[in-house]
């Protein structure tokens, strides 16, 4: 590559270009003139641990507002949870009453586990 620079337009379209011996470096970006008046700048410098403070203050404000927001969402969705749970509970308790009813005897549920032993096997470990 050579020392030199190219100017381009937004496209990449090459408009100029210059060949230049010892041309290290080349940085430029355009800038619009600014709308503060030098007053206004010496007076936000001036200013600028108050603005500081004010911004910070705010950003505060919001993040604790979108957490609020979001610990408000999560109690809705639980306290849903538990009514819907509730209503099930309370569908399956009037069904075991019914069938209760249906026989005439108590119900009494009796659980037995067994376990069974389907193949046993021996390894010798060597070492």
């Amino acid at each position: 590559m050579e020392n030199g620079y190219q100017i381009r337009d937004f496209k990449g379209t090459t408009l100029f270009e210059a060949h230049l011996e010892r041309f290290k470096l080349f940085s430029w970006r355009p800038r619009p003139p600014t709308l503060v008046s030098k007053e206004q700048q010496r007076k936000i410098r001036r200013n600028l641990r108050d603005y500081s403070r004010e911004f910070d203050a705010e950003d505060e404000a919001e993040a604790a507002g979108a957490s609020q927001e979001l610990l408000q969402l999560r109690r809705r969705l639980l306290e849903e949870w538990y009514t819907w749970r509730k209503g099930v509970e309370a569908a399956l308790a009037s069904e075991k009453m019914i069938e209760k009813v249906e026989d005439g005897v108590a119900e009494e549920v009796i659980e037995e586990w067994v376990e069974e032993v389907v193949e046993e096997k021996e390894e010798v470990v060597t070492e």
